[in-house]
Parts: structure tokens; sequence; C-alpha cells
């Protein structure tokens, strides 16, 4: 993240104000600690910070609590959330969820 081209590099400061309190202090705290408490809520905006700053594990851990509440209220959701923030293995999951029910999707 940090070896990167972002101009966040470069200028060694990073501009969190697109985002909510609640996921800039979980996104903080997974950055020094390796793991934070996903809020249902927030889940998809931390998805999107994850993806912005390329936290794999991250993305993956939010991935992992997304397709824990899988449900056919929020596959569809979930499914263009994956592909929009690149979430490969949660995308995997909704699609294996979706097959299942004869659904293809794509966004």
């Amino acid at each position: 993240m940090f070896r990167s081209g972002l101009s966040e590099t470069q200028e060694n400061q990073m501009n969190l104000s697109a985002f909510s309190e609640p996921v800039v202090e979980g996104f903080l705290e997974f950055i020094y600690t390796d793991r934070t408490r996903i809020i249902p809520e927030y889940a998809d905006e931390l998805l999107r910070i994850a993806d912005m700053y390329d936290v794999t594990g991250l993305r993956d851990d939010v991935g992992h609590a997304i397709s824990q509440e899988l449900s056919d209220d929020t596959a569809v959701e979930a499914f263009c959330s994956a592909h929009t923030y690149n979430a490969e293995r949660l995308k995997t999951t909704v699609t294996n969820f979706l097959k299942r029910y004869g659904v293809m999707l794509s966004c």
C-alpha cells in the first residue's frame, strides 16, 4: 500500500474524509493490529477502503463477514460489491450461492 504509486505515498499523507468515522477507525485498527470488528452496516464501505488502499487482508476479512450474512435479500448487492471492490473470494462465494438458485449475474 505505502510502496505503490498512490499520491498518498508521494505526499506522505492519507485523506480519509470520504469515509465515515467507524470505517476509518476500523481501517486504522486493521493497519495496526491486523484485525478489526466488522460492523455489518459499514461492511461495504470498509470493503471500498480496503480496495482503495489495496489492503488484501482487510478485503478478505470483510468479504468473509459479508459471506457469513448471505441471504436471498443480500446476495445481489454482495456480488456487485465483490465485483466493484475486487473481492474475488467473496465473488466466488456469492456466485456459488446464486448458482444453487440458477441465477447468473453481472454488474
